[in-house]
């Protein structure tokens, strides 16, 4: 009995750290892919979207965006290569969607802020070391990460695709450091909220 309590309890303990670790992760990632802020902000110093004028830039950022949310579809200049490569893209976006559900139920159920705060700085030490791969980011992102994730080539841009200009490699390796970033913050806010929330209980059983 005492030791499938402590199974229980550590099962606990994994699903509140794994669940915490994928919704600091995936909210700013969320942002990044649902809203077109992020895409805008990236064409200011982005020098290709130029190349294609501000008004394709805007109708495609609107179109993408939507794309992934599952309210529109890829009509403008957007290559037949590129549209099946982005519906692989979205299959994806929308498995990491149905695991954010279960990872807010497995939150809500297994809450527990001391813990929480713990595992707040666990988090932060995991995601601020993916910025090793930032020095090599290149041959991260075309020999290990695209390879590991699609069976295909079609991830790979010219410049008769939209998304070269949108979305260079550079993109993506700033993209990576807004969300450590965000999710560093996150998880600091998290940590700090739940203090607050530890201070104000001891200060009412005194």
């Amino acid at each position: 009995m005492l030791g499938e309590k402590k199974f229980r309890e550590r099962l606990r303990q994994v699903g509140l750290f794994a669940s915490l670790l994928y919704l600091t992760i995936w909210l700013p990632l969320a942002a990044v892919i649902y809203l077109p802020f992020w895409y805008h902000a990236s064409c200011a110093w982005n020098g290709r979207c130029a190349v294609v004028g501000e008004g394709v830039v805007s109708a495609g950022v609107a179109e993408l965006t939507a794309y992934f949310r599952h309210q529109g579809e890829l009509v403008t200049r957007w290559s037949a290569k590129e549209k099946k490569h982005l519906t692989e893209v979205r299959e994806i976006y929308d498995r990491m969607f149905f695991a954010a559900i279960v990872a807010i139920i497995v939150l809500v159920v297994t809450a527990d802020c001391r813990a929480m705060r713990r595992y707040g700085l666990f988090n932060t030490a995991i995601v601020v070391s993916l910025v090793v791969v930032l020095p090599f980011f290149k041959t991260f992102w075309m020999d290990v990460f695209h390879p590991l994730l699609f069976d295909n080539e079609l991830w790979r841009t010219n410049p008769s695709d939209l998304t070269w200009y949108l979305t260079p490699r550079t993109y993506f390796k700033y993209t990576i450091i807004l969300l450590i970033a965000l999710t560093v913050l996150l998880n600091g806010l998290v940590a700090l909220a739940c203090r607050r929330i530890g201070s104000a209980g001891d200060t009412r059983r005194s």
